[in-house]
């Protein structure tokens, strides 16, 4: 569940500067058509990477899940790293870490793109938060750092010197298709984003409450909800796109997941399933649009 994601920073630190370091290298010939923006796209979810302390049952899990296939490689730092895959779009990345005794540490973790990574670390500080990882330099690809928010939630910063990932690729089945913070102060939550972003915020009136939408350079990048309950701690909640959710769902649990939340036609019209995989992870499955 969500409220078992307890951070232990030390140990956490060491794993997100392996992470940030392994993605600077994706996958060589794979990836050389890659369409990246000419400045990078302060606001947007550009790259993710799954935390995990078994690759293997991860592997077999989203493989079977959502068609990924993946490439092994190296990151910078001589550790393992996984390559995913769908189809030939690259989607995230997969770190190993064993879990010590007391925590667990599989989770989805996306970095945003920001204009200074130095200054979001510094407003981080000063809202309360702190930084876990870095600031730090990706030789050949820019800066990068990991923070924890001032609710605790936990977020990859990255100022890319290559530019990002741009917008004109459409969404598709196995990609990620929106990140979305559940929060204990939905609105400072936004407002902490907004400011370390140098994003828009607008407040949607929903049937469980205001749903805040973070957007920049036109586009809607990601959104803030107040969690359902004080036992969820914050964090960022990655959506997958599938063809069909409930059969998504049936899936997810043949193959060894939960489904912590099942299609609802009272919740985002049934569109919406939520999961852990088997090593712990939470994800969103979210069904695309006709």
């Amino acid at each position: 569940m969500p409220g078992t994601h307890r951070v232990r920073t030390a140990a956490l630190a060491a794993l997100l500067l392996a992470a940030a370091a392994a993605c600077t290298t994706p996958s060589g010939d794979r990836i050389a058509d890659l369409p990246l923006s000419a400045e990078p796209l302060a606001g947007k979810f550009v790259w993710h990477d799954l935390i995990t302390d078994d690759v293997q049952a991860a592997t077999a899990f989203y493989g079977g899940l959502l068609g990924w296939t993946f490439e092994e490689t190296t990151h910078p730092g001589g550790g393992d790293y996984t390559v995913v895959f769908s189809g030939e779009r690259l989607v995230a990345g997969v770190v190993a870490l064993d879990d010590p005794a007391d925590a667990d540490y599989s989770r989805w973790l996306g970095y945003l793109s920001v204009q200074d990574v130095d200054a979001a670390v510094g407003a981080t500080r000063s809202a309360g938060g702190n930084a876990v990882a870095g600031p730090l330099d990706l030789p050949n690809v820019g800066r990068a750092a990991a923070i924890q928010d001032p609710q605790g939630a936990v977020v990859g910063l990255i100022r890319s010197d290559l530019g990002d990932p741009d917008d004109s690729l459409a969404p598709q089945p196995g990609v990620v298709v929106w990140n979305e913070m559940l929060a204990s102060d939905d609105a400072a939550a936004a407002a902490f984003y907004a400011v370390i972003g140098g994003l828009q915020v607008r407040e949607e009136s929903r049937s469980r409450g205001v749903y805040r939408v973070l957007s920049a350079q036109g586009k809607d990048r990601s959104a803030v909800m107040q969690r359902p309950n004080d036992d969820i701690e914050p964090f960022w909640l990655t959506h997958f796109a599938v063809g069909n959710v409930a059969e998504a769902a049936q899936r997810a649990e043949a193959l060894g997941g939960e489904v912590l939340l099942g299609p609802d036609p009272e919740l985002r019209d049934g569109t919406i399933a939520l999961v852990v995989d088997p090593t712990g992870a939470v994800l969103a499955l979210q069904q695309m649009k006709p």
